[in-house]
């Protein structure tokens, strides 16, 4: 599933800087340019962006979580523009605003959705990109989510998640409407558990609204405040 979210971030910051997406100097814009990943956990997605040559900064609150991502980057030493530190994102908007706010599948585990989505685009600068990812409120996602990898297979520890947290795409718009950012896209991300892999598709398919998007997702949004 990383890759295929970095993907998304990636077409998305290309076509909003008119850039080709799979050609080298597709990178001239993203280059230099500073990203947050809220809530990086294990970096790995934080790697992901770096590779693409933004300056990132991983955030989490978990001290483990930093610790751990500082070390499993040490191994890929041509990661020298990405750096780690133990914050929140309201803690840490005091200090930076970032051409690009990245936070995945994090949303779906705080206590106040609303004050973590006005947190994230606090820390955009005007015209910045948002990219948030998580799973939406529906039997599907139940399924897929919870009782699947927590409750049949065992590889997620129980309780990890709570179906009553997951968040409709809908609600994830007016959140970052109410706080000044504008929804620009939202993809499913779907597993394909036989060639394990992630394929993106599309929300709509013609008179089926959100069929796409019955589990996990990830929304682009742009700051307009």
């Amino acid at each position: 599933m990383n890759r295929t979210r970095t993907q998304f971030i990636r077409s998305h910051l290309a076509d909003l800087s008119r850039l080709p997406v799979n050609e080298t100097q597709g990178r001239s814009w993203i280059s230099g340019r500073r990203l947050v990943d809220v809530g990086c956990g294990g970096g790995l997605a934080s790697e992901s962006l770096a590779r693409l040559g933004m300056r990132v900064l991983g955030v989490d609150a978990a001290k483990e979580n930093v610790e751990m991502a500082r070390i499993h980057a040490q191994r890929d030493p041509a990661l020298k523009y990405l750096e780690y530190v133990q914050s929140t994102a309201e803690q840490l908007m005091e200090k930076e605003a970032f051409d690009v706010v990245v936070s995945l599948e994090v949303i779906e585990h705080v206590a106040d959705p609303m004050a973590f989505v006005k947190s994230l685009v606090d820390l955009a600068k005007p015209g910045a990109s948002i990219f948030i990812s998580t799973m939406n409120r529906t039997p599907i996602a139940a399924f897929v989510d919870v009782l699947v990898p927590e409750y049949l297979l065992n590889v997620v520890p129980r309780g990890t998640h709570d179906i009553k947290k997951f968040i409709k795409p809908t609600e994830l718009s007016q959140m970052l409407r109410a706080v000044g950012a504008e929804t620009l896209d939202t993809k499913g991300l779907v597993l394909d558990p036989i060639n394990n892999q992630c394929h993106l598709v599309d929300r709509d398919y013609g008179l089926l609204r959100n069929i796409g998007v019955q589990a996990n997702y990830i929304m682009a949004a742009r700051k307009t405040k």
